[in-house]
């Protein structure tokens, strides 16, 4: 009960920073195949300027919600004063996550737009000479 509270205080009040995964594991594929993502395990650690280091540690991370969270990967993470517990920022992850799939639809749907108006343009170029032999 005490690790959630402390979780959860940290994400709320907990200072901002960045760490490293530094290791990963599969632990279930969501979908055929991993189709639709993959739950993960990581963990990882973050290094301040003063040579000091706190690990921190998540299970069951849905991959499709949150990104890739290979090894080496640089996530951010919310941290006490103390510098003594932390803990991988997964809102932020997802927020992160969800500003990239609104922007590839928004490009994929620009993308669209702009092959209907070439198209339409195209047609408006070769039906300018009339209807071609319909209802002649």
């Amino acid at each position: 009960m005490f690790d959630k509270l402390l979780h959860h205080k940290l994400l709320t009040e907990g200072l901002e920073g960045d760490g490293v995964i530094t290791a990963q594991k599969v632990e279930a594929a969501k979908g055929e195949m991993g189709i639709m993502g993959f739950y993960v395990g990581i963990e990882g650690h973050i290094k301040f300027d003063d040579g000091t280091q706190v690990t921190f540690s998540s299970k069951g991370l849905d991959t499709s919600k949150l990104g890739d969270l290979d090894v080496g990967t640089v996530v951010p993470v919310r941290y006490d004063a103390s510098r003594t517990h932390a803990v991988l920022d997964i809102p932020k992850l997802e927020a992160a996550k969800a500003a990239k799939k609104k922007a590839a639809d928004a490009w994929l749907e620009r993308q669209k737009a702009e092959k209907i108006a070439a198209a339409d343009a195209a047609l408006a170029k070769g039906n300018k000479g009339g209807h071609h032999g319909r209802n002649a």
